[in-house]
């Protein structure tokens, strides 16, 4: 299995075993983004093809950034999320092989595992910052759960034609979607409740891949990143709250 020719592939996950579905249940709440629905937890990884198969060295924990180019909502900013307690190296092994990722020299990963909750109070939004590009290479989103949820259509668009998706689908619990985040944009569509009653969420890990050589990760990146960001000064002190709140739970 590889990339078809429209740059993309969609494929088959094992399912997770009950204490790594309840994981999702055990994250903290995203106060970076305007819609306060977000819960998730963060990783970095360096992964070399060593043995005949990728190997992961989780690397040492730092905040999350990103540049403002591709994050209009909250890029060139430090972002300070609990660290990942799951191992899904096995899945992302998986869409490595989907891709297929080049073996010849090592990866970079950022790792994000999600939440999103739709309620009577919180839109359902799942990309706020619309459509979209991470600027990374390769990008992998795998689906755990739908509970009570419709929407979540992800739609695919080429590189030159950012309005107008060529594909579209809704990816189901216990598949995968890999692309190239360099010649597609990306979007999905927000979910709503199928009983305003209950609890509706939707689980989801979603992991960009960079060549090492192209340097995302360290002090030299995030200096680079908050450089070109927007107002980065005016978050310095929302983000030492952000980490306060991000340390407790705020399940609804």
């Amino acid at each position: 299995m590889a990339l078809n020719t429209q740059q993309f592939q969609i494929f088959d996950l094992p399912p997770l075993n009950e204490r790594d579905r309840d994981s999702f249940r055990d994250l903290a709440l995203d106060t970076y983004i305007p819609v306060k629905n977000r819960f998730r937890r963060f990783a970095q990884y360096r992964m070399i093809y060593q043995d005949g198969d990728w190997q992961f060295e989780q690397l040492p924990h730092r905040a999350y950034v990103t540049y403002s180019k591709y994050n209009n909502v909250a890029g060139g900013i430090k972002r300070e999320y609990q660290p990942l307690l799951t191992d899904f190296t096995s899945h992302i092994r998986l869409a490595a092989e989907a891709i297929p990722l080049p073996i010849g020299e090592p990866w970079q990963i950022n790792v994000h595992q999600y939440r999103i909750f739709v309620d009577k109070e919180r839109q359902g939004v799942i990309v706020p910052e619309g459509v979209h590009r991470d600027g990374h290479e390769y990008v992998f989103i795998g689906v755990y759960n739908r509970s009570n949820i419709n929407g979540a259509e992800m739609s695919l668009r080429h590189a030159d034609d950012k309005d107008t998706p060529f594909f579209a689908t809704t990816i189901g619990v216990d598949q995968g979607v890999v692309f190239n985040d360099r010649n597609l944009w990306h979007y999905v569509d927000e979910i709503e409740p199928i009983d305003a009653n209950c609890e509706a969420y939707r689980d989801t890990v979603v992991v960009a891949f960079s060549r090492w050589a192209d340097k995302w990760y360290g002090d030299d990146f995030e200096r680079r990143a908050i450089g070109e960001g927007r107002g980065a000064e005016a978050h310095v002190h929302k983000e030492a709250s952000h980490l306060e709140n991000a340390m407790t739970l705020e399940y609804p």
